[in-house]
């Protein structure tokens, strides 16, 4: 679990929301310094299995989750997230939509980006989830 500096860059505020990225893959870090740049706190996971530790120790506001994880797929990490927690916010983020769950199915998330995503799309569904 990683936890960047609250300050932002590229002259954007510093902003006190905290993401949780879940991905095994470089897009990980392309996020990663995506959101530092606009003043998020971003932690990082590689796997499902991590992504619930992170959860169980921090406090994020809302979760980018990729679909096929080593250890637990993206689909558990849903699933548990939506028993045990019923928050944060959760947004699927992957290249193989049929595998996206159907809402109704237990499996709510707030959003499916289909990869390679627009960033200004993820940005714009990111600020509504988060409201700001």
């Amino acid at each position: 679990m990683e936890e960047e500096p609250e300050q932002g860059t590229n002259g954007y505020p510093k902003n006190n929301k905290k993401i949780l990225i879940v991905d095994d893959e470089t897009i990980l870090h392309i996020l990663k310094r995506f959101f530092v740049g606009r003043g998020f706190q971003v932690l990082t996971a590689r796997g499902g299995s991590r992504a619930m530790e992170c959860l169980e120790a921090e406090s994020p506001e809302l979760v980018f989750t990729d679909l096929k994880l080593p250890s637990l797929s993206g689909g558990d990490l849903i699933t548990l997230i939506s028993e045990k927690r019923k928050e944060p916010p959760i947004i699927v983020m992957t290249a193989y939509p049929h595998l996206y769950p159907e809402k109704g199915s237990g499996n709510e998330v707030e959003a499916c980006l289909v990869k390679p995503f627009d960033i200004d799309e993820m940005l714009s569904t990111v600020q509504r989830i988060l409201g700001g």
